[in-house]
């Protein structure tokens, strides 16, 4: 199973040698008790602390946004609330995703437009008079070929 954002955090902290108190600071918690939540998954930071949190960590802000599953889990619950026929695509996309890594998955869904399903045309009946006569599609046969008959020359043969 993959890490939650709280215990991502927890571990580029301990990698950066960062005590909880030290991080608490840098991102300007009050109280240790709010760091320790969002690190055992009781609460997640509030979008304006994400940088603070990228700075003291060392990381880009997008590389930490990309842990954050808040904004995907809400679009996906609103989306699902309008389009409640998007849940069977939606998991067959994650089926599809688990085989392959993000950026391959980013790729597919970003440059593969989407083929509109074919509208069903009604058949069309032409009137007799109209339709124009069936055709044979039998080729003629070809006729044995002789060689060409030669003509005494006038020459004499030598040999």
């Amino acid at each position: 199973m993959s890490e939650t954002f709280g215990q991502y955090i927890r571990s580029l902290r301990e990698t950066k040698g960062l005590t909880q108190r030290a991080l608490s600071q840098a991102v300007g918690f009050k109280s240790l008790a709010h760091l320790s939540d969002i690190e055992s998954g009781k609460r997640n930071p509030a979008k304006e602390t994400l940088p603070k949190f990228a700075k003291a960590l060392g990381i880009t802000l997008a590389e930490l946004e990309s842990r954050d599953t808040r904004g995907p889990i809400e679009a996906a619950k609103a989306l699902f609330a309008r389009k409640p026929e998007m849940v069977g695509a939606f998991l067959k996309v994650i089926e599809a995703a688990k085989k392959m890594e993000a950026g391959e998955l980013v790729a597919r869904v970003t440059r593969q437009p989407a083929v509109p399903a074919p509208v069903p045309v009604p058949p069309v009946e032409v009137p007799a008079a109209v339709r124009p006569a069936p055709v044979k599609n039998e080729t003629p046969k070809a006729e044995p070929t002789t060689a060409p008959e030669k003509k005494p020359s006038a020459q004499p043969t030598l040999f």
